[in-house]
C-alpha cells in the first residue's frame, strides 16, 4: 500500500486549496452564521460544480465512483479552510445509499444535493428527543439517519430552524427540543450499510479536524518565525520550536493513519474497520494539542477574538466532541484490544 499521492490525486488538493483560498477566506468563516440564506446557497452551489458533494456516489447515480482517499483530501481541506457547510455529512450520507440503488424520495434528495440546488443540516438525535442540527440555517432542512434493524435504516428530514453560534463560531448550528418532522422513510439495505456510513463519516470528521489542526499549526509556526524577542525570532527557542514540531510529527501520524484506513477502506481489505479506530484517537489526540499549542505561540494576542487560531481550535473542539459522542476513547481502545486479542476487526459504532 501506497500512502503518497498519485497525480490526480494531487491535482484535487491543489484545485480544493485554491477554490477554498479564493471562496471561503477566515472572513467569509467568521461572518458564517450572519450570512444570509441564498448567499449560503450559492456556495453551495459552487461546491457541487466542483463535484464534491458526488465524490463518494456511483457512476451508475451520476456520481464521480471515487474513493475514501479523494474524499480525505476535500475534507482535510474544508477543515483547513474552515468551511462554514456541512459538506462531510452531505457527502457521506446521501451518497453512500446510493450504493444500495435507494430511489423515491432518498434518490430525489441526492440528485439535488450533488446538483448544487439543496444541501441538508445534519441532525443528530438524542435520547430525549431534542436535535442536535450542524449546518442550520433558514430554508435548510435537517436530515437524520438512524439504524433500526440489521438491514434497515430510517431517513428522517426536519424543517429548517434558524442557526445560531455555538462553541465553533464558523458553523451554524441549533438545538431543538421538539423538531418538526417533515418525513420519515424506511429503507431496506445490506447488513454492512450502516458500518460502511458510520465509518467513512468518522474518518472524513477526522480528516476535517487535522485540517484545522493542521491551519493551527501552520499559523503559529509562521508567527514564531515572525515574532521577535531579544532581537531574534521566538521560534529560535527550543521552548516553542520543539513543541511545533512535536506537533507537526502528531498530525503527520494521524494523517497517515487516515490515509491508510481510507486505502484499506475503499480496497475491502479485512483490516478496514480494525484500522479506522485508530485515525479518531490519533486525530483527536494530535489536533487538539497542536491547536492548543498554537493559540499559546501567540502568547495574549492568541486569546484575541482578531486573532484567527482561536476559530481553528474552537472547529477542533467541535468535531473532537462529535466524534466522542460516536465512541468514547475508552471505547475504541477496548474495540482495538478485543479485535487483537480475537484476530479479527470489531466495529460496532
Amino acid at each position: 500500500m501506497t500512502l503518497s499521492l498519485n497525480e490526480d490525486q494531487r491535482m484535487l488538493q491543489d484545485a480544493a486549496q485554491r477554490f477554498l483560498t479564493e471562496r471561503h477566506p477566515p472572513a467569509v468563516a467568521r461572518g458564517a452564521v450572519k450570512r444570509p440564506a441564498d448567499a449560503r446557497l450559492a456556495l453551495w452551489a459552487d461546491i457541487a460544480a466542483q463535484g464534491w458533494p458526488a465524490l463518494l456516489a456511483p457512476a451508475a447515480s451520476d456520481g464521480l465512483g471515487l474513493g475514501l482517499r479523494e474524499a480525505w483530501i476535500v475534507a482535510e481541506a474544508a477543515g483547513r479552510h474552515l468551511l462554514s457547510l456541512p459538506l462531510v455529512a452531505n457527502m457521506v450520507v446521501l451518497p453512500t445509499l446510493c450504493e444500495a440503488g435507494i430511489d423515491g424520495a432518498p434518490a430525489q434528495w441526492a440528485r439535488a444535493m450533488m446538483d448544487g440546488g439543496a444541501y441538508f443540516a445534519d441532525a443528530a438525535l438524542r435520547p430525549d428527543g431534542s436535535a442536535f442540527i450542524e449546518g442550520a440555517g433558514e430554508g435548510v432542512a435537517a436530515l437524520a439517519v438512524r439504524n433500526i434493524g440489521p438491514q434497515a435504516l430510517r431517513l428522517e428530514r426536519y424543517a429548517p430552524v434558524p442557526g445560531a453560534a455555538g462553541l465553533d463560531p464558523t458553523m451554524p448550528v441549533a438545538h431543538v427540543a421538539r423538531p418538526e418532522l417533515l418525513d420519515r422513510i424506511d429503507l431496506p439495505v445490506d447488513a454492512g450499510m450502516w458500518r460502511r456510513l458510520r465509518t467513512r463519516l468518522c474518518l472524513l470528521r477526522s480528516a476535517e479536524l487535522l485540517g484545522a489542526a493542521t491551519a493551527a499549526l501552520d499559523m503559529a509556526a509562521a508567527y514564531a518565525r515572525e515574532r521577535r524577542q531579544f532581537d531574534r525570532p521566538i521560534g529560535a527557542n527550543q521552548a516553542i520550536k520543539h513543541r511545533l514540531a512535536d506537533d507537526w510529527m502528531a498530525l503527520d501520524d494521524a494523517r497517515l493513519a487516515g490515509m491508510a484506513a481510507a486505502s484499506a477502506h475503499d480496497a475491502g481489505a479485512v483490516s478496514a474497520d480494525r484500522d479506522s479506530l485508530y485515525v479518531p484517537l490519533l486525530a483527536v489526540e494530535g489536533g487538539r494539542r497542536a491547536a492548543q499549542n498554537a493559540i499559546q505561540a501567540h502568547g495574549a494576542m492568541g486569546v484575541t477574538w482578531e486573532c484567527d487560531a482561536h476559530l481553528y481550535l474552537k472547529r477542533v473542539l467541535r468535531l473532537s466532541a462529535s466524534l466522542h459522542v460516536e465512541a468514547s476513547c475508552a471505547e475504541r481502545l477496548e474495540r482495538i484490544w478485543e479485535g487483537a486479542a480475537d484476530g479479527v476487526a470489531v466495529f460496532t459504532g
